[in-house]
């Protein structure tokens, strides 16, 4: 596998741990100033201490679950990297690409000399289910009741960013094939890296995979139209210009 680009979404990532993980540290700084204040017992010092201890509390909890947040969804991503990273020197891997006029980014793109392969990767934890292209996490409340949370619709996500790339890819079809543009198909799959997920699925509208078989997929998949090593290289070259 060849990494030939890695986009600015790892360094923004890594930028939005290190600005939460600050903001931990200047609330906690704070709440020990609060706390100082509050322990000199002297109006209006220690009103103000009193003031500030919630405060400083909450924010700092706050930015912690923010931070947990960030790292979780980060080392998700850097695992289905590690993983992709197995497959042959005959495929190219982009990250975090955002193919106009798509706001969003793909996780991960890999092309090889079987298809296009766009890999969108969750890291939700617990049980998710799936009805069709209807998402939603099931808590389990204090009583022992279920109630469901909203999360989207991964695959929606999946299948706009693979109609998006075939377009794309389509418009600038001179500059990756060899003739006349061929039928070709992008494959959206979508891969749940957290271990502790439990996956109930109901007519899925895109490929779900688990991390350990997702290289496997990739190399079972066939298309209609294989890529020549050319077109592999060009098409590369031309996404990681965007």
């Amino acid at each position: 596998m060849r990494l030939i680009t890695s986009s600015g979404k790892t360094l923004y990532v890594w930028k939005n741990i290190q600005l939460v993980k600050s903001r931990i540290a200047l609330f906690m700084l704070l709440l020990m100033l609060a706390l100082a204040l509050f322990i000199l017992n002297k109006v209006p010092y220690s009103s103000l201490g009193l003031f500030l201890v919630p405060i400083s509390y909450g924010l700092g909890v706050y930015s912690y679950k923010s931070y947990l947040a960030w790292r979780v969804g980060f080392l998700g991503e850097e695992a289905v990297k590690e993983v992709l990273r197995s497959l042959s020197d005959s495929y190219i891997l982009l990250s975090g690409l955002v193919v106009p006029p798509n706001r969003g980014d793909i996780d991960y793109l890999v092309i090889g000399p079987n298809g296009i392969f766009v890999v969108e990767a969750k890291n939700y934890g617990g049980r998710i289910s799936c009805d069709g292209d209807e998402w939603k996490k099931i808590k389990v409340g204090r009583g022992g009741s279920t109630y469901n949370l909203e999360i989207g619709s991964p695959s929606n996500q999946v299948k706009r960013s693979s109609k998006v790339l075939k377009d794309y890819i389509l418009a600038h079809q001179s500059d990756v094939f060899n003739g006349p543009a061929p039928h070709i198909w992008v494959h959206g799959l979508l891969v749940f890296t957290n271990p502790d997920a439990e996956i109930e699925l109901k007519n899925p509208s895109v490929e779900v995979v688990d991390l350990d078989s997702l290289c496997d997929h990739i190399l079972r998949t066939k298309s209609e139209y294989s890529l020549s090593p050319e077109e592999v290289e060009r098409m590369g070259s031309l996404l990681s210009r965007i």
